[in-house]
């Protein structure tokens, strides 16, 4: 009942501020900077700033957002509550927005925002500022019922998933433009529309809004990125994750993977072959059968590196694509007059859509994560070796990064056979593989459980004093 009565308040709120705000003659152009409206606008934006700075990433915001209704009341920011949806802001169908992204849009970029309409009526060359975006928010008390729960901060964060503040720097690094792998983003997706050319199609009133709206709908323009939701997730540290699937095409490797967190204990069973295609083209399933070489290898890979591989496997469906993260300041074209119609009915309607792609050199991997104590597992598929999805594209690289590290010998623990029972592995095209891969999936489960370590080595109890082979 409480969230429903905020919610009220502040549609009621923004309805009586919209009705209340005058126009001149059917038109709404900024305050003049030093005029009386310009310094009440000043003094009570700095009064909201000062508010903000004391607001607690776990407070309550209620207050907060009536300060942000207030603003937009004032005349000064009356283009602003024309122009943008901040709707996100004040209303929220699973309740208040958390404190941390109010907070955290007010820093970057919010507060910039709403000091650049209180300059756009002064003399000289002007520029607007586009906010960033409002951040979803992954916490024990924002997220309770989340499948994530278990591994969840809280809001006050403290030392909680401190351990992975350096994988999240990294994974958002790889997520931007100039750091992704080759085909795996369309890079024409990043190019700045000419929204002038847009504006001149207007008539002269309409001209500011339709360039401004221009600017905010095209992810060029405001320099979108994929990016993690905020709040800090725990480190997996203990449990298997166990990996399926065919990797490559025309040479390639049934493959089943099994890593401990704790120990980094790796066992692996593949069976590898070429494609051998038939002179029209198929493939020839007994010939690539016949070629193929299979067997297991067991060792120890980096546990830091596996944990990073889980945590981002975990977190992947959590990646938002096309978010603005951080102010973008564009300088109004000389010529353009900063005026919006006030007999608007509203802004232009969102864009949508993507590219997606895919090809047959791609395969789909399954994983699953069994954490220790017999929690419920966790699972999902990713595509491999590259995908547009940049948080799987980053699984790609973190899974053969700590491929890389794999060392032979004796592991630390027997082979986890509970959970392999629970695993299946993935289907593969039809066209590389006509009559499926059921059969040499499960013959690599097989080959795990009847794998003899090699005289001197007894998993479990020396881990490693001996070579296995």
């Amino acid at each position: 009942m409480a969230v429903m009565s905020v919610s009220l308040m502040v549609s009621f709120g923004l309805g009586w501020l919209l009705a209340a705000a005058p126009s001149q003659a059917g038109r709404i152009v900024p305050c003049t900077p030093d005029s009386a409206d310009g310094k009440s606008a000043r003094e009570q934006l700095s009064a909201f700033d000062a508010r903000m700075d004391a607001l607690a990433d776990d407070g309550e915001v209620v207050a907060a957002q009536a300060g942000i209704l207030s603003l937009l009341g004032h005349r000064c920011f009356r283009i602003a509550r024309e122009e943008e949806g901040l709707e996100a802001l004040t209303q929220n169908e699973e309740g208040p927005v958390p404190a941390l992204a109010l907070k955290t849009w007010w820093r970057d970029g919010g507060k910039a925002y709403f000091t650049s309409h209180l300059e756009l009526g002064g003399p000289g060359a002007q520029t607007i500022v586009i906010p960033p975006d409002v951040r979803d928010v992954l916490s024990r008390e924002a997220s309770p019922k989340h499948r994530l729960a278990s591994l969840l901060c809280p809001m006050k964060v403290g030392d909680c998933g401190a351990e992975t503040e350096a994988w999240r720097a990294r994974a958002e690094k790889s997520f931007r433009p100039e750091n992704r792998r080759p085909g795996t983003f369309d890079e024409d997706a990043q190019t700045p529309p000419d929204c002038m050319k847009e504006a001149r199609k207007q008539p002269s009133l309409h001209r500011y809004k339709t360039w401004r709206a221009c600017l905010a709908l095209s992810p060029g323009a405001r320099h979108v990125l994929p990016v993690l939701p905020l709040g800090r997730i725990r480190a997996p540290t203990d449990g298997w994750l166990v990996i399926r699937g065919r990797r490559g095409h025309y040479a390639f490797c049934d493959q089943l993977d099994a890593y401990h967190l704790a120990t980094g204990t790796t066992y692996r069973s593949s069976s590898c072959s070429n494609l051998a295609l038939k002179s029209d083209g198929k493939v020839d399933v007994a010939g690539t059968d016949a070629a193929r070489q299979s067997g297991v290898r067991v060792g120890r890979v980096s546990p830091e590196r596996i944990r990073e591989l889980v945590w981002m496997l975990l977190l992947e469906p959590e990646v938002k694509d096309r978010v603005q993260v951080e102010a973008v300041r564009v300088p109004v074209p000389k010529g353009l007059r900063v005026e919006w119609p006030a007999t608007d009915e509203g802004s232009e309607g969102g864009i949508a859509g993507g590219v997606f792609g895919g090809s047959t050199a791609q395969t789909t991997l399954s994983w699953k994560w069994f954490p220790p104590g017999g929690a419920e597992p966790m699972s999902g598929d990713f595509r491999f070796p590259y995908s547009w999805a940049p948080g799987e594209d980053h699984a790609n690289v973190l899974m053969t990064e700590a491929e890389a590290t794999l060392q032979e010998g004796c592991p630390a623990l027997p082979v986890p056979v509970r959970e392999l029972d629970f695993t299946r592995g993935p289907g593969v095209n039809r066209v590389d593989a006509p009559e499926g891969v059921s059969k040499v999936q499960d013959a690599r489960v097989d080959a795990l459980l009847t794998w003899k370590p090699a005289a001197g080595c007894v998993p479990g109890k020396n881990g490693g004093g001996a070579s296995a082979r």
